[in-house]
């Protein structure tokens, strides 16, 4: 009887303790669930802000960063409304966190700090058309995201695709929308007129003595890139100080004949030609480093452009067009 005794007990006790690491097991799973990815191709929604009225961000380890507002439906920069801004890029920042997904939420996390999110490495700020702000804190990389938290908030912690760190990751001169440069090469370049110091000089496709010049100013053309700035919207004293003033200036008119299917009608001057359309620069002095000076008709942007592109373009260099 004694025997039997100790053989329920110990059969009984090796179902306590299978059941106890059934348990145990169970919620380990569960807890890896609660840390784990929402399921494949699927995603957990931190917020729905619907369309915003401004948005901010900060670099934390810079103390720089960039604020917008959106008016009629144009993003503009807060404190510079006449900065021409890339609709793009600020569309994809207010797409991403005025509806915000996860590919995790950790409900139960360890000390903010362990996530890099007590001092976390951008604060983003978005308000909705209500007035309502919401704050994102961005901290460390978890391999291929990055850890988050939303209006400071100890729980839960999130980890969000690296997307909402790629959008942020812009500066001023890419987010400006640029000038729009038209198709011109030796091809359909028809006349070059640069005046200078009050002076004039045309070089002609027609004029088979000048056809190697030509060649030079298409490939100068061709070669440059209105992409480094110098000034947002120069003023008349900053113009003065880029030589771009009327008095100083350098002017290059391009006259080209039009791409066929193509459109450049916003790109330069319409000369009155239905066939042919110009485009004109004004160049600049020497900014110190190699570039010049450069704004193209009607536009306040400055540019800053190789010296010996231009060079080329004033047919002075000893390059052709490739």
């Amino acid at each position: 009887m004694d025997i039997k005794k100790h053989r329920t007990l110990f059969l009984l006790g090796g179902i306590f303790i299978v059941l106890v690491l059934i348990y145990l097991a169970l919620s380990s799973h569960q807890r890896g669930a609660d840390e784990s990815d929402a399921g494949e191709g699927s995603q957990i929604q931190v917020c729905d802000l619907g369309d915003l009225s401004s948005f901010q961000f900060t670099d934390q380890s810079t103390g720089t960063g960039m604020s917008f507002v959106k008016e009629d439906g144009t993003w503009y920069v807060a404190d510079d409304r006449d900065i021409p801004l890339a609709q793009t890029y600020i569309d994809a920042m207010e797409n991403t966190y005025a509806s915000l997904t996860a590919t995790r939420q950790i409900d139960d996390p360890d000390s903010l700090s362990d996530y890099g999110l007590e001092s976390p490495s951008y604060t983003v700020q978005a308000t909705d058309t209500e007035g309502n702000t919401t704050t994102f804190s961005i901290g460390d990389a978890a391999k291929e995201d990055y850890y988050l938290t939303v209006d400071g908030a100890q729980s839960p912690v999130y980890t969000v695709s690296s997307s909402a760190v790629s959008v942020l990751q812009y500066d001023m001169d890419t987010l400006v929308k640029k000038d729009t440069m038209p198709s011109i090469g030796s091809g359909n370049l028809l006349t070059a007129e640069i005046t200078e110091n009050g002076q004039t000089t045309t070089y002609s496709s027609d004029d088979e003595e000048q056809s190697d010049t030509i060649s030079t100013i298409a490939g100068g053309y061709g070669a440059m890139a209105l992409t480094d700035l110098a000034s947002y919207h120069a003023t008349a004293e900053e113009l003065t100080s880029f030589g771009l003033d009327e008095a100083s200036r350098t002017t290059v008119k391009l006259t080209y004949q039009e791409s066929s299917g193509s459109s450049d009608s916003d790109s330069g001057d319409d000369s009155g030609d239905s066939d042919s359309l110009t485009y004109t620069l004004y160049l600049g002095s020497d900014s110190g480093d190699g570039t010049r000076y450069v704004q193209v008709q009607d536009s306040d942007l400055v540019y800053l452009v190789s010296s010996d592109v231009l060079n080329n373009l004033l047919g002075t260099g000893n390059s052709t067009e490739e």
